[in-house]
């Protein structure tokens, strides 16, 4: 019976995994990219690169809205 219960269960089981793989890995990639944008954006400014040209390469190289680029100049 418990094994009969498991085959009925798996598509669900399934997709609950999937989800929850799928959600993580975005979450993961996300996270490395801010951290790599902040990183950046902090070597950047070292170079005395101004706060126009970093919001430009971020909108570039990172494909950021001008809103986005900008938040990370604060």
């Amino acid at each position: 019976m418990c094994q009969a219960l498991m085959e009925i269960m798996k598509p669900e089981i399934e997709e609950v995994v999937d989800t929850a793989v799928r959600e993580t890995t975005e979450r993961v990639e996300r996270e490395t990219t801010e951290r790599a944008i902040r990183v950046a954006v902090k070597s950047l400014r070292r170079f005395n690169t101004s706060d126009l040209n970093i919001k430009m390469t971020l909108m570039e190289d990172y494909n950021l809205s001008e809103e986005e680029a900008l938040s990370y100049l604060k």
